[in-house]
């Protein structure tokens, strides 16, 4: 959906599974917080920190989020696919959709959800979108999250560069 500013595409999805795949939940890893992954960070959990509504939804603040590296590879792989094909989806061009993505890099999931964004320069005006929109920010108060990873892909001949995709779930 187009929200306020020409290029400002956004949209969300939230899955839970009861039966998530079994296995070993270690695949998080251990990667070097840039700057720009602190502040991508940062300005998530000082949201969380906040009770906030959320369209018609009220919620009280919640735990910071950790970083995750396999969810940011996640992200990073969705961002650069859409900026690298053209598209604006949840769902890639062949068919694989967030649940897919998240696991076949190893992460085993309790809850999975993923807010994208295309068009907006700054971290800031991203976040600041998602808040605005209700489904994005409940996605961002949902207490059921424990970590986060997100990234951005820039391609100039695409319509809406650039792309951006945050992924946030719980490990099983």
């Amino acid at each position: 959906m187009l929200i306020g500013v020409s290029a400002l595409m956004i949209s969300i999805g939230t899955w839970a599974a009861e039966s998530a795949p079994e296995g070993d939940s270690q695949a998080q890893g251990a990667c070097e917080l840039t700057d720009r992954k602190r502040e991508m960070l940062s300005r998530i959990n000082e949201a969380r920190s906040q009770a906030r509504q959320c369209g018609n939804q009220r919620f009280a603040a919640v735990e910071p989020l950790a970083w995750n590296c396999t969810l940011e590879a996640a992200a990073e792989a969705h961002s650069q696919d859409m900026a690298e094909n053209d598209y604006f989806s949840h769902t890639g061009p062949e068919g694989v959709g967030i649940q897919q993505r998240v696991s076949n890099r190893g992460y085993v999931w309790r809850a999975v959800g993923e807010n994208i964004a295309a068009g907006q320069a700054s971290i800031a005006a991203v976040v600041s979108g998602w808040l605005e929109s209700p489904g994005h920010c409940s996605n961002i108060m949902n207490e059921a999250f424990t970590e986060m990873g997100m990234a951005k892909a820039d391609d100039p001949g695409s319509m809406y560069s650039p792309y951006w995709t945050q992924v946030l779930a719980q490990p099983r």
